[in-house]
Parts: structure tokens; sequence; C-alpha cells
């Protein structure tokens, strides 16, 4: 079993993660004062834009230098990442209770578990 293997899984599941808490960020977000807004947003720029930045560096870096292998460490930056800053953007926002939580979770092992045997990979 090489890494790839393994760590396709990993990135499929921290996406599906970051797409779940984005949703309820945003739901947050939008029922929110203008001023708390502006903060929100830049606590979510703060906590996940150095790995985001990262993940386009690494997938740019392997574009320009044709260096094979680039596209899965640059999924999973900008992925866990996302993932990162929006699950501590809930936290603080009071919606981070161990309940949505672990429905979060669940769901994206699900999502996670569909996307990988519809593409083929879970065999």
């Amino acid at each position: 079993m090489t890494p790839e293997t393994l760590l396709q899984p990993l990135a499929v599941f921290l996406g599906a993660y970051a797409a779940l808490a984005g949703f309820t960020w945003l739901r947050r977000l939008v029922a929110e004062r203008a001023a708390r807004r502006r903060g929100m947003g830049l606590n979510l720029a703060r906590r996940s834009g150095p790995p985001v930045l990262a993940g386009l560096a690494v997938l740019a870096f392997g574009a320009l230098s044709g260096a094979a292998g680039t596209m899965l460490p640059a999924a999973l930056l900008i992925a866990g990442g996302l993932g990162f800053g929006l699950h501590k953007g809930l936290a603080e926002a009071g919606l981070g209770t161990w309940r949505s939580e672990a429905l979060r979770v669940l769901l994206a092992l699900a999502a996670m578990t569909g996307a990988l045997w519809l593409s083929g990979l879970a065999a």
C-alpha cells in the first residue's frame, strides 16, 4: 500500500468536513451584524489563510516545475487549513458542541466513503 492510497481518503474527508463546516459557518455569518461579519471573516483568514496559501504555492510550484505528485499534498494543505479555520470559527461562535461536531464528522465520513466508492478508489 502506497502513501498515496492512504492519504487520498484523508484529503477527501478533510474536504468534506470543510464543506460541511463551511455551510454552518456561512449560516452563522449571514445571521450576524456587519461588524461581527468582518471579524469572523478576518478570523477565518487568519486561521486558514497560511495553510491554504501554502497549498496553493505547492500546487503552483508543481505546475511550473513539472513535478509530479504535488496535487495530493496541496489538497491536504488546503482542505486541512479550511477545516481547521472553520472548526475554530464555529467553536468561537458557540456552535462547536460535541454533538454538532460528531454529526459533522459522521456526515464527512459518509461523504468520503461515498465519493471514494463512486470514484472506484475504495476496493
